[in-house]
């Protein structure tokens, strides 16, 4: 069963990898800068725990930063909204308990 978590979360991490890049402070999404976006961030809940990977999802109108918060099963992103200008935390956790 162990094993299972931990192919399931290599799969996430390569997906969701693929997906992450980094940047310029001047990469947009949405009319959004990625420096604004950061600065929303660490006004927020997500604080000043921000990583390098990040991504624009064009379908959500949300940047999303990784963020350096260690929680057992869960990988936090920092998603800033870009219409709204607001910021939360997902936790993206798996639901899954290592035992």
């Amino acid at each position: 069963m162990r094993r299972i978590i931990y192919i399931l979360a290599a799969v996430l991490i390569v997906a969701l990898a693929g997906c992450a890049k980094t940047g310029t402070q001047d990469e947009m999404c949405k009319g959004m800068k990625l420096a604004e976006a950061k600065q929303l961030a660490v006004a927020s809940e997500c604080g000043d725990k921000l990583k390098e990977m990040h991504f624009c999802n064009e379908g959500t109108n949300t940047w999303w930063i990784d963020l350096n918060i260690q929680k057992e099963g869960c990988n936090p992103a920092c998603v800033i909204h870009t219409d709204n200008r607001t910021a939360e935390i997902n936790w993206r956790c798996t639901g899954l308990l290592v035992k």
